[in-house]
């Protein structure tokens, strides 16, 4: 009686897809995730361990406690969870890098969206500047900011995220490698493309997963006025187009992954 019910439960699960969603910070993540979970299971699987949430709260604690990188304890709980076998949904600011997506996308399928990097710098910085939590929050000038070590981290997300290095100064010191090896590993997603252009990322979601995922708007700018002012100002922005220089690379190949054939 119990095989078969353990046999009728896996029948029934193998219906539906593995998809770890990696959440790149300010790319319209939680909007995409949830849409994501509702277009391809049961809204039941929230409250199962068949989705999971990779949290601040779990690898805040991790970090401390083990006294490793932040990154890397969600790096640990995403190889985790990825090697559960009833698992079929996870999503979270995690890293996709070539060691994880090598191992395990020949079973999950990863999918993820990029954004405009300049675009999601701006949108960074003044998020942690007036968000209300602590976690992150900063009080610096764009000018100060500009010459932090978070400036540089922030600006190197998709490669931190995709390549085979998870540290900025590493990146802009083998910025041709980064880039090469971020791109390698993007095409082995099943679903990657720009929030620019979201319907064409639409359009391939659903193709791949015959689905009909509908996408709305959850997460906005604390501060949409500074984000304006600092567009105006050529020289910030100039500063952050050479912070930028590597992830921009990334995003724009993946753009062109999108362009009409010619």
């Amino acid at each position: 009686m119990q095989s078969s019910l353990k046999l009728r439960a896996e029948n029934y699960l193998s219906r539906y897809p593995k998809v770890f969603f990696c959440h790149i910070p300010k790319c319209a993540g939680v909007s995409l995730s949830n849409a994501i979970h509702a277009s391809l299971y049961p809204t039941l699987f929230k409250a199962t361990r068949l989705s999971s949430n990779i949290d601040l709260v779990g690898s805040k604690v991790s970090s401390e406690l083990l006294d490793i990188d932040m990154t890397v304890a969600r790096e640990v709980q995403l190889a985790f969870y990825l090697s559960d076998r009833y698992k079929k949904f996870v999503t979270g600011h995690c890293p996709a890098r070539p060691t994880i997506v090598n191992k395990f996308h020949g079973d999950w399928n990863f999918v993820t969206v990029l954004r405009d990097p300049n675009k999601r710098f701006v949108s960074e910085f003044v998020y942690n500047k007036f968000k209300e939590s602590d976690w992150g929050r900063h009080d610096d000038s764009i000018e100060n900011y500009l010459d932090s070590p978070f400036a540089k981290h922030s600006a190197t997300t998709y490669a931190r995220y995709f390549s085979k290095f998870n540290d900025a100064s590493e990146i802009y010191s083998n910025q041709e490698e980064a880039i090469a090896s971020s791109l390698e590993n993007l095409k082995k997603f099943s679903v990657v493309g720009t929030l620019e252009n979201l319907k064409q990322w639409q359009c391939k979601f659903n193709s791949f997963f015959n689905t009909n995922i509908k996408i709305e708007n959850k997460n906005s700018s604390p501060n949409k006025d500074l984000s304006k002012e600092l567009y105006k100002n050529e020289s910030i922005v100039k500063r952050i187009e050479e912070l930028n220089v590597v992830d921009k690379v990334i995003y724009d190949a993946v753009l062109e992954w999108d362009a009409p054939s010619r």
